[in-house]
């Protein structure tokens, strides 16, 4: 009977020990996601820094933009976008208000701010600053990006340029 009790403790112990370690490496996992989209939020979109978006994405990402329910393919397309993006916003940065991850997935919610210098879908540059909210989601596989669906506030970014009236 001691034996057995013994092999049971020894078990529950075995068991407790691999279910912890199984917890902390998800929450290392999950932490690591998360760190990844920082980077790509204050390096790459908030820095202008292209240098390292192959560092952070797979070769083939997906880009889906939820307000036309368009998408893209491809390293190089995400390279045009930050470019055009940062001559029309030199100063654009994205502050992260909410960051959340669960499985492959990370979800960000940020805040963007900066000033309209140059040609922004087709439209000339106003010297507005803006500032809108934005939201996006990240499936993340072998430690880089592979897929995004991304949710910007246009209407009122396109508000705040002029391009559109105020809502009343």
């Amino acid at each position: 009977m001691v034996k057995r009790i013994q092999i049971l403790v020894g078990m529950l112990f075995l068991a407790s020990f691999i279910i912890t370690g199984c917890e902390s490496t998800r929450e290392t996992t999950l932490e690591r996601n998360k760190e990844l989209v920082r980077r790509v939020i204050e390096e790459v979109w908030s820095q202008g820094n292209h240098e390292i978006i192959d560092e952070l994405h797979s070769a083939d990402i997906v880009r889906h933009f939820l307000p036309n329910n368009s998408e893209t393919k491809g390293l190089a397309i995400l390279r045009d976008r930050l470019r055009n993006h940062r001559m029309a916003f030199p100063d654009w940065t994205e502050e992260i208000k909410l960051i959340v991850a669960e499985g492959d997935f990370v979800v960000v919610h940020f805040t963007a701010t900066g000033t309209n210098k140059g040609s922004f879908q087709g439209n000339p540059a106003t010297g507005t600053q803006i500032q809108t909210n934005h939201t996006s989601i990240y499936r993340i596989v072998d430690a880089k990006i592979v897929e995004q669906w991304y949710l910007p506030d246009l209407l009122s970014l396109k508000q705040q340029l002029g391009h559109i009236p105020q809502s009343k």
